[in-house]
């Protein structure tokens, strides 16, 4: 997110984090080109202990949430996908489209602080039970469909 990259102490917060989490846990990093240039450019390193991957698609994506014990993520779209692969998630943005994600405590929004990134690592204590049906049983369509056909009798 522009928000996190073109602010320079969120930046620094946000890799400041990610590399003390490093020392205690593996991190794997798929890291955007725009980003990297940025680090480069800033002459901002990230620890040699996180595993900088390029950037994935999707499927690689889903295999990734799918093997992790946590989501740190930027994106509006990953934090639902972790709730899908019932894994707690910490969000560095100040606001979320997923609003009930955090009402539910799955979801952390710390923003770019390092100290609230580390914090909601170790202190946060996360709802577990990723049972709570949040967005309906896939139902959708034949609801819909069965309404327009009692509508139409």
């Amino acid at each position: 997110r522009a928000e996190n990259t073109d602010n320079l102490n969120r930046l620094l917060g946000i890799v400041n984090a990610l590399n003390d989490l490093s020392e205690s846990i593996a991190v794997v990093l798929p890291l955007h080109p725009r980003t990297k240039l940025k680090l480069e450019n800033l002459r901002v390193s990230l620890s040699k202990k996180i595993s900088v991957i390029d950037p994935v698609g999707y499927l690689q994506m889903i295999w990734l949430l799918d093997n992790c014990k946590l989501v740190v993520t930027d994106s509006g779209g990953l934090q639902k996908e972790a709730f899908f692969f019932a894994k707690p998630c910490i969000t560095l943005r100040n606001e979320t489209e997923w609003r009930e994600l955090v009402d539910y405590n799955y979801n952390i929004l710390v923003g770019a602080d390092k100290d609230s990134i580390l914090d909601a690592y170790s202190s946060h204590s996360f709802a577990n039970d990723f049972k709570r049906n949040l967005y309906g049983k896939g139902e959708a369509s034949r609801l819909i469909v069965q309404k327009l056909i009692e509508d139409d009798k």
